[in-house]
């Protein structure tokens, strides 16, 4: 008897277990951690901008952006790290998808490279954001390896979700928000159907920007760490596999456009100091061995004509009006590019929203208003 109770308890006890497993799985996945192709079909099937997306337990947005690319078939494409997230769909007259933030490294670029160059429909327009850490040989993370994607609940996942309800109550909000992942289910922040990111907890306040002033950013510069490493030279070498991976990108594109992304006024004056010289001579090299794709250097923000650090998320990644601007003149130099902007709504975005950080943004929520969030002064 003794024996037959204890088989009874120990099926009970496996059974609980496997039905809060098998709760677990079904909530992690209809938050969308797990199951980002799920996360796209929900996202496409909606308003762009209605489900924004961001996981709070893998941000690496590589898989994500893949299959993003795969579903959509865009004609004009974005491709880049976060600087490249706020290129958005409406300036386009036709599909586009950027696949900003799926590049973290030099491997990332060659991998997308190679998925561009096989996709059967390739796009008619790729915008290559590079950023200047990619021909840096101090730079420590050009290889490292891309995360899987989960697709079972784990205890890691767990503990994660536990950890984030810290933050805010994702589980409440999941009940009365059509965002998924956690991080978007607290932060009304993530990635809209078109791949660009929304950072509208930033915007309104709700969320403290990390970059005040760009204290975060000059912290990495002097301690010389986190993309910021010295150097006065660019290896030649990593510059070669930048343009190989452009070329190839060519190769099944009507046209390439190759752009060197902008930092904040008084990041970019710290930058050109000699100790960064890398940088510049990087940018050099790069636009001479491109080949046919077009270049575009807007490091220095000062070539962004009207544009102001106000326009600025923190003190590397602009938004979307700074962007915007960037399209704009990329348009008016570039013919073949120009065919695929909508040249009048750019030039209407910018006057309406100058001085912003996220004109999508507040086109998305309206009523809500920009505050300075950057602690500069600005005037919103």
């Amino acid at each position: 008897m003794t024996e037959k109770r204890f088989l009874q308890g120990f099926l009970a006890a496996l059974l609980s277990l496997g039905l809060i497993v098998l709760g677990l799985q079904i909530l992690m996945t209809r938050v969308g951690e797990i199951d980002f192709k799920g996360v796209v079909d929900r996202q496409l099937a909606a308003p762009n901008g209605e489900i924004l997306f961001l996981s709070g337990l893998n941000q690496n947005a590589y898989h994500y952006k893949i299959m993003l690319f795969d579903r959509v078939s865009p004609e004009a494409v974005a491709i880049g790290s976060s600087r490249a997230m706020e290129v958005r769909g409406e300036f386009f007259n036709t599909r586009f998808v950027t696949m900003g933030g799926a590049i973290n490294n030099l491997q990332n670029l060659e991998t997308i490279a190679e998925h561009v160059a096989r996709t059967p429909t390739p796009p008619q327009l790729a915008l290559v954001y590079v950023d200047p850490w990619l021909f840096n040989a101090r730079y420590t993370d050009n290889q490292a390896p891309v995360p899987d994607v989960p697709k079972l609940v784990s205890a890691d996942m767990l503990f994660g979700g536990l950890k984030a309800l810290r933050h805010g109550n994702w589980l409440g909000n999941s009940l009365r928000s059509r965002n998924l992942g956690i991080y978007a289910l607290i932060n009304d922040e993530g990635y809209a159907r078109d791949g660009s990111q929304y950072y509208l907890g930033t915007q309104n306040g709700s969320v403290a920007s990390s970059d005040v002033r760009f204290v975060r950013t000059f912290g990495r510069i002097e301690g010389d760490k986190q993309n910021f490493q010295r150097n006065t030279r660019a290896d030649p070498a990593l510059v070669a596999r930048i343009c190989a991976a452009v070329k190839k990108i060519r190769r099944r594109t009507r046209h390439v456009v190759v752009v060197a992304p902008p930092f904040a006024t008084p990041i970019w004056a710290r930058l050109s100091q000699p100790d960064y010289a890398y940088i510049q001579d990087g940018y050099e090299q790069l636009s001479a061995c491109v080949g046919d794709a077009s270049f575009f250097s807007f490091v220095d923000p000062a070539s962004i004509r009207g544009g102001t650090d106000c326009e600025f998320v923190d003190g590397l990644h602009g938004g979307d009006v700074t962007y915007a601007r960037m399209l704009n003149q990329i348009g008016e130099a570039d013919p073949e590019t120009r065919r695929y902007l909508r040249a009048d709504f750019l030039t209407a975005f910018i006057e309406r929203y100058k001085g912003h950080a996220g004109g999508s943004g507040l086109a998305l929520r309206p009523g809500m208003k920009e505050v300075d969030f950057l602690g500069l002064g600005c005037r919103k």
